[in-house]
């Protein structure tokens, strides 16, 4: 059945393309459009199967057009949720696809039922139409989680080889992932994942004993095969989860043939060079390193975050979370004894309290550490998109990483690998120059992008800076001038210049590319951080380059934190952010024209906020003087929030204040306190804003 092979191959472009965009990929958006048209007409052309399945692929269809047809337009409330759903829809799309040319194929190999099958047409159909046995699922669902980590081991082992490529370590490394995959999908019938992970196997298995080069179109291939595998693996683990059938991989018997093609080529090549001897050897290098030129066809893959319910956590700590459990109950039955007894006093209870309450937090520090995770994945995945980037772009990336081994929190770890992908593709896409451009500037041909990540008071910050092109910043203010974001007349520090290409819809580019262009896509990118409790700064040269550094809590659970009362009110400013405490004398609070209340300090003149004025309460306190004022900074300005009194810090956990109430400037969250009240926690920078404004 033709008309259903071309289907079978549209969808799976589909799926694979949908896992590739982000809310600022217009183009490719739009490409994403126009491919659901053509399956929306190969649906039309099949003249057989249920009418019934193919009405409702049909409305399946027109649902995913009018979805990219509301991002196009800006309709869309969340552009991302609508791209999941987009992504959902075509998932469910391609099951009706499978049930159609199923019940098609059922009734074309009828009459041939008892012709026998030869053994290998049995292992290529492989998987096709398997339901995961129930007994099965958690195997499988192991199976998952494990092949996920051996493949991203394999892809950053992959990339240092291309720089290294007679490092047998690393090349060992990804033999023995693929070598892995290869026999647990073997044990579990998952043919058509075997199949292809021995054909990669094999490829690299010549590699290992120095019969190939792995680079060029080599390299391509093994690549290609890692996003194919991460396909199945990802469309396996919602089959397992839903008992569906697993269907078959339209584009498998493409990339086989072309990994055994490669195979026999070099065996060919070898021949080649065994008769013809050693004159030969020159002209077949520069033939076989013109191959490897070649780019390979884009292939998706699946979001990680399908196979992520899972976390590893070291023996050590699980070990110490034993050990502090056991002495917590200790820490327990000593309380418990006194009160039974009758022998409490208040030295006892005293003690017995602290040294629970030590306990509890210890236990507390161990168990967020449990949650921290490397951001080593989350780079891999760039270096990866750098390397695909720059050979759509044409141009040469000197990509660097550091810091890989700095933790963070697993839910930060999810959640900042959507802004770092856009970044790096305009990094790579609009920061950087071509070649020609960068020789005529008087630079290397080569542009370099770096990504590092490190730890800096209490918080990691993660860079990314490119000696690209840089910022213009005449240009943007003229681009936010002509789309009235900045009034005439008005005059804009550099730092609120540059951080104008936040705006949706700003960009500085001359044409939109199908990667990137700044500005678009880089408005998700500010909502995203400030949703971690983040922020982002810019540092720019024009004809340099650009550094974006962003900075992120360690965890989002928990804050350390000053306690302060207004009134009968207590609120909570993140330790962080404060720089000092101070009760000011007469003289050292003025009245600036236009500019309101402000207060030397240390020479320096800084806004005052009355807190209760902000937050239109009561205060024991209205003259500064009588007060105390806490300095808080934040991105580089600072100014003086007056309170009544300083209570205390401690440590306090985090609980959002719902829908109702989460949109309260000046509020972050709330924390349940000791006596059951509940604090506000301020937002700092919101703050300041309010009282600018």
């Amino acid at each position: 059945m033709q008309e259903a092979g071309k289907l079978g191959e549209l969808l799976e472009q589909a799926a694979c393309s949908i896992n590739m965009l982000g809310p600022g990929d217009v183009a490719e958006i739009d490409g994403l459009d126009r491919l659901m048209s053509e399956i929306r007409q190969s649906l039309d052309e099949i003249g057989r199967g249920p009418e019934e399945l193919l009405q409702e692929a049909k409305h399946v269809s027109e649902g995913a057009h009018d979805l990219l047809q509301e991002i196009l337009k800006q309709a869309a409330d969340d552009t991302t949720g609508a791209l999941e759903r987009v992504s959902q829809t075509i998932c469910s799309l391609q099951q009706l696809c499978n049930k159609i040319m199923d019940s098609d194929e059922d009734s074309e190999h009828s009459a041939e039922a008892a012709a026998p099958e030869s053994e290998n047409s049995a292992e290529n159909r492989g998987q096709e139409g398997m339901v995961i046995p129930d007994d099965d699922v958690a195997l499988v669902m192991d199976f998952i989680a494990e092949s996920q980590e051996h493949l991203e081991t394999a892809e950053a082992g992959l990339l240092e080889l291309e720089n290294k490529p007679d490092d047998q370590e690393t090349l060992n490394r990804i033999f023995r992932a693929f070598h892995t995959i290869k026999g647990t999908a073997g044990f579990l019938n998952l043919n058509e994942i075997s199949s292809l992970a021995h054909s990669a196997e094999n490829l690299l298995d010549m590699a290992r004993k120095g019969e190939l080069v792995m680079a060029g179109q080599n390299t391509d291939a093994i690549l290609e095969s890692m996003d194919m595998l991460k396909n199945m693996i990802g469309i396996l683990h919602e089959c397992a989860e839903t008992s569906r059938p697993v269907p078959a991989q339209a584009r498998l018997p493409r990339l086989l043939a072309r990994l055994e093609s490669l195979a026999k080529e070099q065996e060919l090549a070898e021949a080649m060079q065994s008769s013809a001897g050693a004159e030969n050897d020159q002209k077949l290098d520069g033939v076989l390193e013109e191959a490897g030129r070649a780019a390979p066809e884009a292939a998706g893959s699946v979001k990680s975050s399908a196979v992520e319910d899972k976390i590893k956590v070291s023996t050590a700590r699980l070990d110490e979370l034993i050990n502090m459990t056991g002495e917590l109950v200790i820490a327990h039955s000593m309380v418990a004894e006194d009160v039974i007894r009758g022998t409490l006093s208040l030295e006892s209870c005293s003690r017995n309290v602290a040294h629970q309450g030590k306990i509890v937090r210890d236990l507390q520090e161990l168990s967020m550490s449990m949650r921290m995770v490397p951001i080593s994945g989350v780079f891999q995945k760039m270096a990866r998109l750098v390397r695909d980037l720059s050979r759509k772009a044409g141009k040469k990336v000197d990509f660097r990483m550091s810091g890989e081994e700095t933790e963070l929190d697993r839910t930060i770890v999810d959640k900042i690998a959507d802004p770092l992908v856009h970044m790096v593709r305009n990094s790579v896409d609009h920061g950087l120059e071509t070649a020609d451009e960068r020789r005529k500037a008087g630079k290397d041909a080569t542009g370099r992008v770096e990504l590092r990540a490190f730890h800096q008071a209490g918080s990691i910050v993660i860079e990314i800076e490119d000696d690209g092109r840089g910022l213009d910043k005449n240009r943007i203010l003229q681009k936010a001038l002509d789309k009235g974001l900045v009034a005439a007349g008005q005059t804009p520090t550099d730092d609120e210049i540059y951080k104008l290409i936040f705006h949706a819809g700003l960009s500085t580019a001359s044409k939109i590319t199908s990667v990137s262009g700044r500005g678009v896509g880089m408005d998700v990118v500010k909502r995203n951080i400030e949703a971690l409790r983040g922020r982002i700064d810019i540092a720019t040269t024009l004809g340099a380059g650009t550094t974006f550094s962003i900075r992120l809590p360690l965890t989002l659970a928990i804050i350390d934190g000053q306690i302060v009362s207004v009134d009968q009110q207590r609120y909570i400013i993140p330790t962080n952010a404060i720089e000092q405490s101070l009760r000011p004398v007469a003289g050292q609070v003025s009245s600036v024209m236009n500019r309101g209340e402000m207060v030397t300090v240390r020479g320096q003149l800084l806004p005052l906020v009355r807190l209760h004025e902000l937050f239109e309460t009561g205060s024991q306190r209205r003259e500064p003087t009588d007060s105390l004022l806490v300095v808080v900074e934040e991105n580089g300005r600072k100014c003086c929030i007056m309170v009544d009194e300083l209570l205390g810090q401690q440590q306090v956990v985090i609980k959002s204040l719902g829908q109702a109430l989460g949109g309260v400037r000046g509020v972050s969250g709330g924390a349940i306190m000791g006596d059951g009240r509940v604090s506000l926690i301020l937002d700092v920078p919101s703050l300041m804003e309010m009282a600018q404004g």
